[in-house]
């Protein structure tokens, strides 16, 4: 009798040995490593071209972030000085994360206490953050919540005490 034609009953249904169980457990190897570097692709996607995470230049939709497009908002501090606050949904987290952005147009030297809050929740404070020849900026990321976040930030010159408040609501996705 022939091994490689023999069947082995198994309850009702039948396996056959050989050549079979062999090529079945090939397209199962090559089926998990299709499937890891698929969902390797989007996260080498995000990190590339621009630098580590800073959102590229813009945002607006076309930045090619997964999460979708940055939402931003600017205005004057209580001496003048102008900021801009953007926050946008990413991947490059332990998970999906709300990444905030904050910068000054304030000149170098200028010392700064800035605290970032999700939903009213502190997750950045930083005290004597100094501003370059291109003024400040501060970034952080906070977990996803999967509902609409408030992303706030506080920030106070330690010399002048010019105070900076600002908020943009970044949509659930």
């Amino acid at each position: 009798m022939d091994m490689r034609a023999k069947t082995l009953r198994v309850g009702t249904s039948r396996t056959r040995t050989g050549r079979t169980r062999k090529a079945s457990i090939t397209v199962l190897a090559a089926t998990v490593a299709m499937g890891v570097s698929l969902l390797s692709a989007p996260a080498a996607l995000a990190s590339g071209g621009h630098g580590g995470g800073d959102g590229g230049s813009g945002g607006g939709g076309g930045s090619g972030r997964p999460g979708g497009p940055a939402v931003k908002t600017e205005g004057v501090g209580s001496l003048g000085s102008h900021w801009t606050l953007k926050s946008q949904h990413d991947d490059d987290g332990p998970g999906p994360v709300a990444g905030e952005e904050f910068e000054i147009d304030t000149p170098a030297g200028h010392v700064w206490t800035v605290t970032f809050a999700d939903n009213g929740i502190v997750f950045f404070d930083h005290v004597d953050v100094t501003a370059t020849a291109t003024g400040l900026r501060a970034m952080s990321k906070a977990p996803d919540q999967g509902i609409d976040q408030i992303m706030s930030v506080h920030a106070v010159d330690r010399g002048t005490g010019e105070v900076i408040d600002g908020s943009v609501k970044l949509p659930a996705i």
